[in-house]
């Protein structure tokens, strides 16, 4: 890709995401720090785009960030629907569970300290989310409010850490759940992606001014927690 071209396409990803900074206003109700790996706006409207439009009430997120309280907000206010939000970094976890409390947000969604830990689904030397807390939350989350029908996919960290989280979840997965999965432009992201489409049977779809590749689940979950407890 030429310089040109490359100036053009940060061009379109800027003009994207101002654009979808217009389209959150109503959500923006007050001020929010950015954490490390935040969703791009153009990304975090999409998701709220797919929480509307596919009619999702049972959310679960791998990494969090402002846009788990923005979510939050647009759950609450829609009047129906919960998330649960699975964090590694303890500072950013705080961050979040606090600004849910104080906006009275803990009624629909709810944060999750995960350390990263040795799992049985990893790949390599890889680490994910402790498998008995994943396991003991995801669990008493399902059984609460029904099967996931949006996994949004964005941490831990960079690559195939990222890729336990369909062979650990898949079996609370709602048939019809969409699966999002943020940094879809990466190497390490789109190498999990091609192994999630092969063993899962899925098709995903990537949006270039989003980086937010998509797919739809179109098989039944089991409505148990797999590879947890290693």
């Amino acid at each position: 890709m030429s310089l040109g071209d490359r100036v053009e396409d940060a061009l379109v990803r800027e003009l994207a995401d101002l654009a979808a900074l217009q389209r959150l206003v109503p959500l923006m109700s007050e001020y929010l720090p950015s954490t490390a790996h935040e969703l791009r706006p153009a990304a975090l409207a999409a998701v709220v785009d797919e929480v509307l439009i596919g009619s999702r009430t049972v959310a679960v997120e791998c990494g969090c960030g402002a846009s788990s309280v923005v979510l939050a907000r647009l759950l609450a206010r829609r009047g129906f629907g919960h998330l649960l939000s699975v964090e590694h970094d303890e500072r950013t976890a705080a961050f979040v569970a606090s600004q849910l409390r104080r906006e009275g947000l803990g009624h629909v969604a709810r944060v999750v300290h995960a350390p990263l830990s040795p799992h049985p689904a990893a790949l390599g030397s890889s680490q994910w989310y402790d498998p008995r807390l994943v396991h003991d939350e995801v669990s008493g989350f399902v059984e609460r409010h029904g099967l996931v029908d949006l996994l949004l996919v964005d941490g831990p960290l960079l690559g195939d850490a990222r890729y336990p989280a369909l062979p650990v979840l898949s079996g609370v997965l709602a048939p019809g759940a969409a699966i999002l999965v943020d940094d879809a432009d990466r190497p390490g992201e789109q190498a999990v992606l091609v192994r999630w489409a092969e063993e899962f049977a899925l098709r995903f779809r990537t949006t270039p001014r989003t980086f937010l590749a998509t797919a739809v689940l179109d098989y039944p979950g089991s409505a148990e927690v797999g590879s947890a407890a290693g």
